[in-house]
């Protein structure tokens, strides 16, 4: 009895270990299922991850070295592949491990990849091409535009793909590859969000933000003082979160009306995240990563030694950002430090957080970096081996002894 009660006991651990281990789907069924997969995670670039990463210590646990500057964004599949672009011209796949699965080749430096619901995934080129890779590493097809594509696609719930390129256009592009619509701007675009409706959501550098219909019409434009190269984020009651060169964080209604603004000392170029509290996390030139409240209040604000980064999000409420000091920064909900990990040059890339909280981030001194705890298994999943041991050899031992039994 004593034998079966310990294995009720840890078969209970390992299916409460496995639920939480098992992918949470990002909004968006045009998504891939699995933790991170595109730029701020979903489709309304929350940059908010279900997983909790307080076990996470700034620990590395692996590094993948490219060509040149990791300023891509990276994403994860639901095998835990992650995917990055380099400026060495190549999409890579990293093994969770941390070894090479496939590189593909771009003409030019290659940007921050989204994956869909089939595995495909899209990623722009400086070569002006939005590249469409199959999960093997092959080309499945490419969209020429008349510009660099340097922003991450955006992928609607209808599968229909979103990206902007510095020819002035917003493309709306079929899962073939053939063109849906165009909607032109004034200048070059950031990544686009897309709310529960299917408005998409995209900054401009000719100073505006525009929502644009799923049939590629405008809705409404709002104009700030200077360019918007922040990527715009979609809160829960649908109120849309974006910075501007003009030094700030803009919240504006679903109507295009504005809710409030919340000024530093810098542009914002960050892309915001949101909390499950409704905190907004932006970062400025001015050093800072600032928490704002719902209400525009500011909360707080946290200071490193160089512009600060796009900022994401554990469920525990961990804030984790990049910043051209060279470090990725672990702040608590309190806007306290928790720790600092320092790579060889400035971080750029925004970060991604796998389902076991391990912290991915690319830096400009060409490497990926995979961080998390010394308590983390090699595998990646924590708590998740120990369990199955246990099980395994508590049922070899009872098999044994019904068979001698016999």
């Amino acid at each position: 009895m004593l034998v079966l009660g310990t294995i009720t006991l840890l078969l209970m651990s390992f299916l409460t270990v496995i639920t939480v281990w098992v992918p949470q789907r990002a909004e968006g069924s045009g998504l891939a299922d699995s933790p991170w997969p595109s730029y701020g995670r979903d489709s309304k670039n929350t940059g908010r991850s279900p997983y909790d990463t307080s076990h996470v210590d700034g620990t590395e646990i692996w590094n993948f070295s490219t060509g040149n500057s990791v300023t891509s964004s990276p994403i994860i599949g639901d095998d835990g592949t992650v995917y990055v672009g380099s400026q060495d011209n190549n999409l890579y796949a990293v093994n969770p491990n941390g070894t090479e699965k496939w590189s593909f080749s771009a003409g030019k430096r290659v940007h921050s990849p989204s994956i869909s619901s089939d595995g495909t995934v899209y990623v722009g080129s400086g070569d002006n091409n939005l590249y469409a890779v199959n999960p093997n590493g092959t080309e499945k097809w490419n969209f020429s535009t008349g510009h660099r594509v340097r922003y991450s696609p955006a992928i609607g719930s209808d599968s229909t793909i979103y990206v902007g390129s510095d020819d002035g256009n917003l493309y709306g592009i079929n899962p073939d590859g053939t063109e849906k619509w165009s909607f032109k701007t004034g200048s070059s675009m950031t990544s686009p969000a897309i709310g529960s409706d299917g408005t998409v959501y995209v900054g401009s550098g000719d100073s505006n933000l525009y929502a644009i219909n799923p049939d590629g019409t405008e809705k409404w434009n709002f104009s700030t003082a200077e360019n918007v190269f922040s990527s715009p984020a979609i809160g829960g009651d649908g109120t849309v979160y974006v910075g501007s060169r003009d030094t700030n964080l803009y919240a504006i209604n679903p109507d295009g009306t504005e809710k409030w603004s919340f000024s530093t000392s810098s542009g914002v170029v960050s892309s915001p995240a949101i909390g499950s509290d409704g905190t907004v996390y932006v970062g400025s030139r001015d050093d800072n990563l600032y928490a704002v409240n719902p209400n525009g209040t500011g909360k707080w604000n946290f200071t490193t030694d160089g512009w600060v980064g796009s900022p994401s999000i554990g469920s525990d409420g961990t804030v984790y950002v990049g910043s051209l000091d060279g470090n990725l920064y672990a702040v608590n909900p309190d806007g306290t430090g928790k720790w600092s990990f320092e790579t060889g040059r400035m971080v750029v890339s925004s970060p991604a957080i796998g389902i076991d909280g391990t912290i991915y981030v690319g830096s400009n001194d060409d490497n990926l970096y995979a961080i998390g705890g010394l308590e983390d298994d090699t595998n990646g999943i924590p708590g998740f081996t120990l369990p199955v041991m246990m099980i395994s050899i508590f049922v070899a031992v009872i098999y044994s002894k019904k068979k001698r039994t016999r």
